[in-house]
């Protein structure tokens, strides 16, 4: 029988004052599948550090959830190899224990939305395996009707689809191009909106949405920037912006000339800051966690855990 698990030992002491543990969580189909190429030096990298490891690999949705939970319990480092939804589900299942280990995320994906605004290296090398150099960041995570999590955005609307449509295969062979295909397939939809009432610790909002999006990153969807001055990771603080369904050419055009120079104070674009939000809709959008398909949801309560999760960066 294939064993999803390998254990390595080396010596050296963790929480349990025995040897330090570390657990990696490996998506082996995640982006162009570069990981196989960099997990023998980084579980070599691991050994030389002190670390018994565990390698899990991942086979079905929600596998990384489990592991996570699983040997976060017994663990000093958890390390999350694969894209911004394979950390999705590692932080899920963080969330569940109370006595969390560290967290280290070698992005593999195909944008790596969020390893972008975290400044990751975009490659597993001797400086990237180099956990003693890294410094520890106290990350928010996002609660999505307190029973789903997002690391860095959830949406629904334009541009959402971007993320979970894309095919799996497309992605792996031309990587982030992939997105802004789909994203530029998805612009005529700017004419589709949904009447959404958006309240925020600021006082709300009410009006016909093409984009409704509760982001905690500089990259949103594989295809929008946020100003990165804005954005802080660890300030228990989330961003939302909005974008006004748009019923002509002339409204479209300027709307899209303002997204792509991440002008965000327009007419038909609004961004403001806040730790809570409720969000109504009339109707019942399909709403995207992290780049994954979470369900249609018509009334959101949405909530910043601040700083719920350690992150080596």
């Amino acid at each position: 029988m294939v064993r999803n698990d390998i254990i390595l030992g080396y010596d050296g002491r963790g929480k349990f004052g025995i040897m330090k543990k570390a657990a990696v969580i490996v998506n082996p189909v995640a982006g162009k599948m570069k990981i196989k190429s960099g997990i023998l030096d980084l579980l070599a990298s691991l050994g030389r550090q002190d670390y018994e490891t565990a390698v899990y690999v991942t086979k079905a949705r929600g596998d990384a959830s489990d592991a996570a939970e699983r040997y976060g319990r017994e663990c000093d480092l958890v390390v999350c190899c694969g894209g911004d939804g394979t950390l999705n589900e590692v932080i899920s299942g963080l969330l569940r224990i109370s006595e969390k280990p560290l967290l280290l995320y070698y992005p593999c994906g195909s944008t790596n939305d969020f390893a972008t605004t975290l400044g990751l290296p975009k490659k597993i090398d001797a400086a990237a395996l180099d956990i003693a150099n890294r410094k520890v960041m106290e990350l928010d995570v996002g609660s999505l009707n307190g029973s789903r999590h997002f690391s860095y955005i959830t949406s629904f609307g334009i541009f959402t689809k971007a993320s979970f449509s894309a095919d799996q295969k497309v992605k792996n062979a031309i990587g982030h191009l992939a997105y802004i295909l789909q994203g530029a397939k998805e612009l005529p939809d700017l004419g589709k909106s949904y009447h959404t009432k958006v309240t925020w610790d600021g006082g709300s909002f009410e009006g016909n949405y093409a984009l409704v999006a509760v982001t905690n990153s500089t990259s949103a969807g594989g295809v929008l920037r946020l100003p990165p001055e804005q954005v802080k990771l660890d300030d228990g603080i989330f961003e939302i912006l909005l974008i006004k369904g748009l019923s002509n050419a002339a409204d479209t055009s300027k709307t899209v000339g303002m997204l792509l120079r991440q002008k965000y104070d327009g007419e038909n674009i609004i961004m403001v800051q806040t730790k809570k939000a409720v969000i109504e809709c009339d109707a019942a959008p399909e709403w995207c966690t992290d780049g994954e398909f979470a369900g249609n949801i018509s009334r959101a309560e949405i909530e910043c855990l601040h700083g719920a999760v350690r992150i080596l960066i």
